[in-house]
């Protein structure tokens, strides 16, 4: 994001289908160049959404390109998902690869329980790859939610046992 970008979505293209591009021009003088991006969404099949994303960020020194995949299929109760973004670095061991997974299940209309996992892949062999863990419910009794989450990273950015886990209960009121 920037001042004086370019940003083109088109949905209408094709049932389906929709289009992004999104252009940043350098604002430096020298060998920095523009940044570019571009992606692609379908949603053409009931139940189904699944998307391409790839970009190149030449504004600094080091280029970087990344890309993002993932699928998300509901059916019935069950929604499940993945998702994969790579990023490649011209700077030497900072490529890193990322995953992650995650099923939801709809017990009847007032629960739902979801249970996810994501892995952080370091190219940098100095670097553990990062672990992440999720679980969480929700409950809905008329105008009041009560939800919780329990969630573990293991290896945060690569350092070896840094590990963190957290809890949550939530209670909420709709008037």
């Amino acid at each position: 994001a920037g001042d004086n970008n370019w940003t083109y979505t088109n949905s209408d293209m094709m049932d389906g289908v929709t289009v992004m591009l999104h252009f940043q021009p350098s604002h430096t003088t020298g060998d920095v160049k523009s940044s570019t991006e571009y992606g692609i969404k379908y949603t053409g099949i009931e139940g189904l959404d699944v998307g391409f994303a790839a970009g190149d960020n030449e504004s600094a020194a080091a280029v970087v390109e990344n890309t993002v995949m993932y699928a998300k299929y509901a059916i019935d109760a069950f929604t499940i998902g993945v998702q994969d973004n790579s990023t490649d670095s011209e700077t030497a061991n900072a490529d890193n690869d990322f995953r992650a997974y995650g099923i939801s299940y709809a017990i009847n209309d007032d629960m739902s329980i979801s249970y996810n996992l994501a892995k952080t892949e370091y190219e940098n062999s100095s670097l553990e790859d990062q672990e992440a863990t999720g679980m969480s419910f929700s409950y809905t009794n008329g105008s009041m939610t009560f939800s919780g989450s329990m969630n573990e990273v293991d290896n945060i950015q690569g350092a070896s046992a840094t590990d963190n886990t957290g809890y949550e209960l939530n209670i909420s009121f709709a008037f």
